[in-house]
């Protein structure tokens, strides 16, 4: 498949990007509209088929069609902050349309860290995005859709399932980033790697990454949190206008 230019794959992106929020918009139309449990779980599944087939998309791409892409452990694990949230609000939705709860606390702890990695990382990751290893079409179609479907799995389960943000969750995701952190770290160590970009920055503006290594960690630190408080904000005034009904 033929290799694409800087300009030529940021070009798609923006496209994708813009198409992607309008399905954003009609999903939590749907979400919000449709009150038929069924209606709900063939809605669900096919957005779970659809990310299972665009995983599978990737790696093939990665693999077999991209001429100037070398898989390998140093790059091409699943354990980026992104990749989390895609694979956690991937279970959520899964979990909320079979309608069989595993555990209540478990469940709300999956959708507080998808919901933080959804609308913080996954959202960041598509204003700035960072084309490193991306080659050809179906390489950014699918690095574009792995982060739309985070930020569409999220809003799903809030308009389709109302699930909440509650002020435990701002500890239970910055909790989570904190602990996995260390294990990927040694990763990183072992590998040469760079997961979670906690040895050395992305190539890309964002507003996350202040500075050199390792004080834009601790700048990711407050920023992060911060971030997360933002993020609960909606669901406290939602909350606040509606006991005031």
């Amino acid at each position: 498949m033929a290799t694409l230019t800087p300009e030529q794959l940021y070009m798609h992106h923006n496209q994708l990007a813009g198409l992607m929020i309008i399905v954003w918009v009609v999903f939590s139309y749907l979400g919000y509209k449709i009150k038929d449990i069924k209606q709900k779980q063939y809605i669900s599944y096919g957005i779970i088929i659809f990310a299972i087939l665009e995983e599978i998309l990737d790696y093939t791409n990665r693999i077999f069609l991209d001429e100037a892409y070398t898989l390998s452990l140093k790059a091409d694990l699943p354990l980026h902050f992104c990749q989390f949230g895609f694979y956690f609000s991937l279970v959520g939705v899964f979990i909320a349309a079979s309608n069989k709860s595993i555990n209540p606390k478990v469940e709300q702890f999956l959708f507080d860290c998808a919901y933080v990695l959804g609308l913080a990382g996954a959202l960041q990751a598509m204003i700035a995005v960072d084309l490193t290893g991306i080659n050809n079409r179906i390489g950014i179609y699918a690095l574009n859709w792995q982060h739309s479907l985070i930020i569409l799995n999220v809003l799903w389960l809030v308009f389709a399932y109302k699930k909440r943000f509650y002020i435990r969750g701002i500890f239970n995701a910055f909790i989570f980033i904190n602990v996995v952190i260390w294990p990927v770290g040694l990763i990183n160590y072992f590998l040469g790697a760079n997961y979670m970009f906690v040895c050395q920055p992305p190539n890309v503006d964002s507003s996350f990454f202040i500075g050199e290594w390792p004080y834009y960690l601790f700048w990711l630190e407050l920023i992060y949190f911060l971030y997360i408080v933002i993020l609960y904000l909606p669901f406290k005034i939602s909350n606040f206008i509606y006991k005031r009904k």
